[in-house]
């Protein structure tokens, strides 16, 4: 057992928002219909969702790159109106809470896809993820480390671990992300069931398909709806992206798998048989592309060896903390040049991009341990069973 470091800061109707030990770290925890969920997420994070449309969505405006009315129909309106019906009530639940037209509030939520598509983004970014299990581990138990490597300008954002406790039957789901991204990017649900975000425009290209539904919002529904990795694989099979992107699966029975999209088409990547691990990076490693395997500007392939032998190192006798201190390795020396015996952690931007949260999932036991490397604090603990409502 864990012990969560978590203060109740403020509450609306069902919904709580905990402060942790990190100041750009909040947790919320919501409850009721998905309706009654949006309403509890808006009026908890209503002043950083004006902040992220301060900084994300306005500059598209006054720098040219669109207009509001054309955001809020190509990334508002077409999208709401593709969405579940879950997700639907849920974004009209956070538009009514803070009174926004529920345009504004999916304009917000797209505003990295809607960057792409207007050519102004940057992706490329490099995110890294491991998950191991079974005879790897101390006590066989499913880990997983992810960091999410991203832009600096979001260093200014704080980050939120918002966990769904919905009361129609959907798995409860725990999602980290920024106030106002509430698309699904590094999550797991209660059944111990993950998923995670990878960029993949570097290999399917740095576009958008606007005749497809939002991807990353199916992919909360997958979770919502999925008890094992099978379930969610199957859901992966079944779809065609809007966006190239790469995901990893896995579960705590000790599978995992990834899916590497381009907007045309997934082409699943299995764990080798007998490895209990697997590594996903932001290159595309399924040899049926036809591709050669290709580095980026984020050094995907020198953060695959690095994982790769750093958990090689510790087979056998990875626990949770192991996981953490591989995660707290860093890709670079001081000067820019790769560490020896290194990890994949980016503290600071010395490539295209920086590390913005590090999150160690115990897929077995649902614990949970989150870090802000560019901040410089310590891992947060939390105890993802007591905010499911499981302990």
């Amino acid at each position: 057992m864990i012990t969560s470091n978590l203060t109740l800061q403020t509450q609306f109707e069902q919904g709580k928002k905990f402060t942790t030990g990190e100041k750009m770290l909040y947790v919320l925890q919501l409850s009721g219909s998905w309706y009654e969920m949006g309403q509890q997420y808006g009026a908890l994070t209503k002043d950083d969702l004006q902040t992220m449309w301060d900084k994300t969505v306005q500059p598209l405006f006054e720098n040219g790159f669109t207009t509001e009315a054309e955001a809020t129909q190509l990334f508002g309106r077409r999208v709401f109106e593709a969405l579940t019906l879950r997700r639907k009530q849920f974004y009209q639940g956070v538009a009514d809470a803070i009174g926004w037209p529920v345009e504004h509030v999916l304009v917000l939520d797209q505003s990295g896809p809607q960057a792409i598509y207007q050519g102004k983004a940057h992706s490329f970014s490099g995110c890294t993820s491991l998950t191991t299990w079974g005879k790897n581990t101390a006590e066989g138990h499913a880990l997983v480390g992810r960091n999410m490597d991203w832009n600096e300008l979001f260093l200014e954002f704080p980050v939120y671990l918002t966990v769904y406790n919905p009361n129609d039957g959907s798995n409860k789901v725990a999602n980290v992300s920024w106030a106002g991204w509430m698309w699904l990017v590094t999550g797991v649900n209660d059944k111990g069931v993950y998923t995670d975000l990878h960029d993949g425009t570097s290999m399917g290209g740095n576009i958008i398909s606007t005749e497809k539904p939002s991807f990353l919002n199916s992919v909360f529904d997958y979770l919502a709806e999925s008890d094992n990795i099978e379930a969610l694989s199957a859901r992966f099979q079944a779809s065609r992206t809007d966006i190239s992107t790469i995901w990893m699966l896995a579960d705590k029975q000790g599978k995992a798998c990834s899916y590497e999209n381009t907007i045309q088409e997934n082409r699943l990547r299995t764990a080798d048989k007998e490895a209990d691990s697997f590594i996903t990076v932001n290159t595309f490693l399924n040899p049926d592309w036809g591709l050669g395997q290709r580095e980026t500007m984020s050094f995907s392939l020198k953060r695959l060896d690095n994982l790769a032998a750093r958990h090689q190192e510790r087979s056998g006798t990875i626990d949770a903390q192991g996981m953490r201190e591989i995660f707290d390795l860093p890709l670079y020396n001081a000067d820019g040049s790769f560490k020896e015996n290194g990890g994949v952690t980016k503290p600071t931007n010395q490539d295209v991009d920086l590390t913005n949260y590090s999150v160690v999932t115990d897929l077995t036991d649902l614990n949970m341990w989150i870090k802000l490397p560019a901040l410089g604090q310590d891992w947060q603990a939390i105890d993802l069973k007591a905010l499911f409502n499981m302990a």
